[in-house]
């Protein structure tokens, strides 16, 4: 091979999908010698030869063609009819012409449409073109595949949007151009044909038309507003109250605006409200709504003298289930089970779903908690007993006087711990005691009084403050970024910082807790600010104890519903230490960020391929490097290049850099001509309490 052909294939970068290569009017030893150059650049190559009409329509009955390379030298063969019958059995084929004299045969390439022409024998130049058209091959398949997904997203969007009960219109420059069947019934137009185009002012009552005006401005000009409490007016001229809610929209490529609908004077409200009370898979109260109920009757029991059951039952084998049975049955598995525990329960307690594979029951005084849990493990040990995967069940059971549940919060960890104890001890039932209390190496050396500051946190809105500090693009990105920092307010009113009370939490184990309280308070702010118009993103660091938290992704899925937030919003931030140590646990957690759009980001990157390894597997979107990166690349060369080897090598990944601790501006030129895409430290902004920064360096 020439040595243009060697530095050729040096540069190309060859996919590793099969090309099917067919070879038309050349001598078989220039096909060989084709294909086999191919193969030597990287490629992998299935030759076919045709020298004559009758191989052709051989090779057209049973196969097809990727690249098509046509020696227009030769007189075999009518190239110009040949041409058209391989477009009709292979449309997506690439046609490259080969001649001794390339330029005598420009005008039959331009009638045929062939993707180039090439001297007969110029290796590098056939290298080069079939690379290309290799991967203009592949980036065609993907588009028809974005193509077909677009597609069918559109048309699950077309039968939602006409299931759903809720009234739901598009509105496109002051004009309806969609509106589903509930929308119609609303206002009394028979079908969409009656609405589109119609002014939507002109559903406006006409004295509120006045008071509309600016949000149909602000609508125009942001495609959302915020919600508003209207009279409008049907078609037949029966005033209704309604509740107006604004989202952008894309519909038929055009920007747009969503309205949701709600009728004021009906109890659809209602019927929703009570419908965020439940979960969605089981038809069982949610576990938000089980902890605001939980600690309600506590303080009532505590105020009574009276004393609360908590039983937790917890479907140990749920992963294996998943995995030897699959997605589908596991899921009916839970809904099963939540319809066996509802039917064996008493009305006056409180039963939820608490996690992924845990239910919980909140027993009234007078139960006895212990014999319902011994019964109802029984009758699910009885009703699985036939299933070839047989579901496991233990259950943990805490009272709320002994020993002494301070809050809501301590007494579902006494119920988890004893939950716990019975998998590890392979027993079907645990009571929480003292002894369990004692045993419990976590909870040795805690500070009471912190603990009880934090759950009463956890428990309420006032207690902990959330600090923003932002994330800085160093390459003119016009969104704002945000990471969420958190202060505990004491007894006396001073804010403490995170290395006062977060070693405690972790002792205790309520550092899952906090993050959940912490994911919570920035989807309801983050939803705000949104509404406001501010292209806002927060960056949320999880501990570990939230990544081995299976039930997690249902209390952010939860969040994200009940302020009406998307997921795209949010960064979730896992440290690289706490990855390797909890890796299954953050594969099936990532994954399921990201089926509800979230980006992961993944913190003190260490300068190793294992790190680079590990950002790949896990389908990373960003990454944070060691937080003294910054310090040492403003005295070390050394570090310098290596930030500049790793950054490019990340870039190229598809993932976004961020170096922290920005003290000074010479870092600032540094980071720049390195090429990092964003930066956060005390010299751009601290940490404040408040949205405020204005993104001007």
């Amino acid at each position: 091979m020439n040595t243009t052909a060697e530095r050729i294939i040096q540069i190309v970068t060859p996919l590793t999908d099969v090309i099917e290569l067919l070879v038309l009017g050349c001598p078989t030893d220039d096909a060989n010698l084709y294909a086999q150059t191919l193969r030597n650049s990287g490629m992998a190559i299935h030759l076919t030869t045709a020298n004559t009409q009758e191989e052709l329509d051989r090779f057209l009955e049973s196969s097809h063609a990727d690249v098509v390379l046509v020696n227009c030298d030769a007189e075999e063969i009518d190239f110009t009819t040949a041409i058209r019958q391989i477009r009709r059995q292979s449309p997506r084929a690439s046609f490259i012409l080969l001649s001794d004299d390339p330029g005598e045969e420009l005008f039959f390439a331009a009638e045929t449409g062939a993707q180039d022409i090439i001297q007969r024998h110029d290796h590098a130049h056939l290298i080069y073109v079939v690379n290309r058209e290799q991967q203009n091959m592949v980036t065609k398949r993907k588009l028809l595949e974005a193509q077909s997904r677009a597609e069918e997203m559109e048309q699950r969007w077309r039968l939602l949007t006409e299931s759903v009960q809720e009234a739901v219109a598009y509105i496109h420059e002051g004009m309806h151009i969609h509106a589903n069947p509930a929308y119609l019934s609303l206002f009394g137009y028979e079908d969409a044909d009656a609405v589109e185009g119609l002014p939507f002012m002109d559903l406006i009552a006409s004295e509120d038309r006045l008071k509309f005006k600016p949000v149909l401005r602000m609508l125009e000009k942001e495609h959302t507003a915020e919600n508003v409490k209207i009279d409008c007016v049907t078609d037949k001229g029966r005033v209704i109250p309604v509740e107006m809610r604004f989202a952008p929209a894309r519909v038929d490529g055009e920007e747009c605006t969503q309205v949701i609908v709600t009728d004021r004077s009906s109890r659809t409200n209602v019927q929703l409200e009570d419908l965020a009370h439940y979960d969605v898979e089981t038809g069982l109260y949610n576990r938000k709504y089980f902890l605001e109920q939980l600690e309600q009757r506590l303080k009532k029991a505590q105020a009574d003298a009276g004393r609360l059951s908590l039983l937790i039952f917890d479907l140990t084998n749920f992963k294996e289930f998943v995995a030897e049975a699959g997605q589908d049955p596991a899921t009916q598995l839970l809904r099963d089970t939540a319809r066996l525990l509802n039917e064996s329960t008493y009305e006056s307690d409180l039963l939820a779903r608490y996690g992924e594979h845990q239910f919980a029951l909140l027993c009234t005084l007078a139960t006895d908690a212990k014999a319902v849990g011994e019964r109802l493990l029984g009758k699910l040990a009885e009703r699985y007993e036939e299933d070839p995967n047989q579901p496991y069940f233990v259950a943990g059971l805490a009272y709320s006087n002994d020993p002494p549940a301070h809050s809501a919060n301590d007494l579902v960890h006494n119920a988890l711990q004893a939950c716990k104890h019975a998998q590890e001890r392979n027993r079907r039932l645990v009571i929480f005691d003292e002894s369990l209390r004692r045993a419990a190496p976590v909870q040795s050396d805690v500070d009471e009084e912190m603990i009880q500051l934090i759950d009463q946190a956890v428990e309420r809105d006032d207690l902990f403050v959330p600090y923003y500090q932002p994330v800085v693009s160093l390459h003119g990105n016009s969104r704002e970024h945000y990471v969420v920092y958190l202060r505990l307010r004491n007894g006396e009113g001073e804010l403490l910082q995170p290395s006062e009370f977060m070693p405690e939490a972790e002792k205790a184990e309520r550092l899952a807790d906090i993050d959940r309280w912490m994911i919570r308070k920035a989807i309801s702010e983050l939803a705000q600010h949104r509404k406001n118009g501010q292209r806002l993103n927060f960056f949320i660091n999880l501990s570990a104890a939230a990544i081995t938290d299976d039930s997690l992704l249902l209390w952010i899925c939860d969040s994200l519903r009940e302020f009406k937030a998307k997921g795209a919003w949010l960064t979730f931030i896992v440290s690289q230490h706490d990855v390797m140590r909890n890796l299954d646990a953050v594969e099936q957690l990532t994954e399921g960020l990201k089926k509800i759009n979230c980006q992961i980001a993944l913190s003190h990157f260490s300068f190793e391929q294992e790190a680079v390894n590990l950002v790949r597997h896990l389908g990373i979107d960003m990454i944070y490097f060691e937080t003294d990166t910054a310090s040492n690349i403003s005295k070390d060369k050394e570090h310098r290049e290596l930030l500049k080897s790793y950054n490019e090598q990340l870039q190229k990944e598809g993932v976004k850099t961020v170096v922290t601790h920005i003290e000074e501006a010479a870092q600032l030129a540094l980071l720049w001509n390195i090429g990092v895409n964003y930066i956060q430290g005390n010299f751009i902004q601290e940490p404040v309490d408040s949205i405020v920064y204005d993104a001007e360096l």
